[in-house]
């Protein structure tokens, strides 16, 4: 299931646009920042930075073990309607948590008065967040070596 689908879908998802604002790249949030009205907002918590210890599973059937840590920083807010926003991204950028736990906030608002002023972002965002996905894909695929082929090679056939 994509983050479209997620957060676009026939309900709006928060799990989908949270996931969406932080994946997408800070100069894009800026962007649409930017392009609307901001509401005024407190602090609940400020961006700070921590760490999330990351788990795997070998197959996703095997033991659950750990991988490493990986820097996140986090942030709460509350704008001036009442929503309170929330955004963890990976990595150590206090700008990008805080406008994503903004945006997260006005989608809260959006939902229930129905205005959707942050819906049609949703869209350009993820169109920017797929694009940088097919790229990663592409270069990955590019860089795959197959040993199997090697094998065989070495082996005079």
């Amino acid at each position: 299931m994509t983050v479209t689908q997620i957060a676009l879908g026939d309900k709006c998802t928060r799990e989908g646009w949270m996931t969406l604002f932080a994946k997408v790249p800070l100069a894009e949030l800026e962007r649409h920042w930017a392009a609307i009205a901001r509401p005024k907002f407190q602090w609940i918590r400020r961006p700070e930075y921590g760490a999330a210890m990351l788990r795997g599973a070998v197959g996703r059937t095997g033991a659950v073990f750990n991988v490493g840590e990986a820097s996140v920083t986090r942030c709460t807010v509350q704008i001036e309607t009442g929503e309170i926003g929330i955004a963890y991204v990976l990595g150590r950028n206090k700008r990008h948590a805080a406008l994503a736990a903004l945006f997260d906030g006005l989608m809260q608002r959006d939902q229930l008065t129905g205005a959707g002023a942050i819906i049609p972002i949703l869209a350009s965002l993820d169109e920017c967040v797929r694009k940088a996905e097919r790229e990663i894909r592409t270069e990955t695929q590019q860089s795959k070596v197959d040993f199997f082929m090697l094998g065989r090679e070495a082996n005079g056939e």
